[in-house]
């Protein structure tokens, strides 16, 4: 119960100050086991974390811009067929928004029979540079659309295992190529995923229930402060490069910690993922990602953090799941361990 209190008390912290640092300070992100095996790192959600909201538009002026152009299609996608699961997800978010963040939240509901929000319910959405009202029945032909403008987190509806709707912009890259795919098939070329977590996570994904969501979170080193992944936060995963120039990528990296130190080159991105299925499409789960990029150079204030992050370093160094990271080339592990260790002195 102590544990359970503890953890409950450490998730609320997390509502009031997120960060990439928190999450590991927490002792919540832990990748891998002692003996190098990837780990699900599943939590049980209280609803009321669910969505975290920033106090900044930094995220959804983003999704306004990209929403509106071009590249619409390569972020923002829905299969035939789901419209109800979307609703639905909307309709979760208009209840649960107002509720957490009255101050940034406005619903004026107008119900039709069946539905607690009608088509002329509007929203008022109001932070920082972003002030802005949406009416539900203008987006009644894709209603994630709407549910992604409001929130920073990315958004994917996975039905019976595949992937059928979803807005994606900060936390992965080729969306609309891994649009329609299965578990399996979206991570197949993680290294290690097959052997470690492709019976639990299929596991979770068939026997969640409605009234048990999940949380779990993840890290990684970033190259980039580009808040829309792409191949600048890990270009040594860009599937075009030849080994020789994932070589010179790493030479470029190396040049950069040795002109400007690590603090000053990369960044710390954890992800804070969630699984809620659906209660009136018991065959959806909705799949949240929250991104939290910060820059390495604030470590030295996070102690406990970096404490932490040296514990998951030390244990993937010999897995095959490092390549996956980009730490497998031994000068950028070392450089990465050594600025760890010179900031976790404060945590003992």
């Amino acid at each position: 119960k102590s544990c359970g209190a503890a953890m409950a008390r450490a998730a609320v912290a997390l509502r009031r100050e997120p960060s990439a640092f928190t999450w590991l300070r927490r002792g919540f992100t832990e990748t891998v086991t002692a003996k190098g095996r990837l780990r699900p790192n599943l939590h049980r959600l209280d609803v009321k974390d669910w969505i975290h909201f920033e106090p900044s538009s930094e995220h959804l002026q983003k999704k306004q811009e990209i929403f509106q152009s071009p590249v619409r299609h390569l972020h923002l996608l829905q299969a035939e067929g789901c419209l109800g699961p979307q609703r639905e997800v909307l309709d979760m978010l208009l209840d649960h928004l107002p509720r957490w963040y009255p101050e940034n939240f406005q619903v004026t509901p107008v119900s039709t029979p069946g539905q607690p929000f009608g088509s002329d319910t509007v929203v008022a959405l109001k932070v920082a540079d972003v002030d802005v009202s949406y009416r539900l029945g203008d987006f009644e032909h894709f209603p994630l659309e709407l549910a992604s403008l409001l929130v920073q987190e990315d958004l994917v509806l996975v039905e019976d295992g595949t992937v059928v709707a979803g807005s994606v912009l900060f936390s992965f890259t080729r969306f609309h190529e891994r649009f329609g795919m299965n578990m399996d098939q979206i991570h197949r070329k993680v290294q290690q995923y097959q052997r470690d977590l492709e019976k639990p996570v299929n596991k979770v994904f068939a026997t969640l229930e409605h009234d048990r969501p999940m949380w779990r979170s993840n890290w990684n080193v970033s190259w980039s402060d580009d808040i829309l992944a792409g191949y600048s936060r890990y270009p040594h995963r860009n599937p075009g490069i030849s080994e020789d120039e994932r070589a010179s990528l790493f030479q470029e990296m190396k040049e950069r910690i040795e002109q400007k130190g690590l603090g000053d080159s990369a960044w710390l991105k954890v992800e804070y993922q969630t699984l809620r299925r659906l209660r009136q499409h018991p065959k959806c789960i909705l799949f949240t990602v929250r991104t939290f990029l910060n820059s390495l150079d604030e470590l030295p204030g996070e102690p406990l953090a970096a404490k932490a992050l040296l514990q998951n370093l030390d244990r993937l160094q010999p897995t095959e799941f490092s390549k996956y990271l980009g730490i497998d080339d031994a000068y950028l592990f070392q450089s990465l361990r050594r600025f760890v260790v010179a900031n976790c002195d404060a945590a003992e």
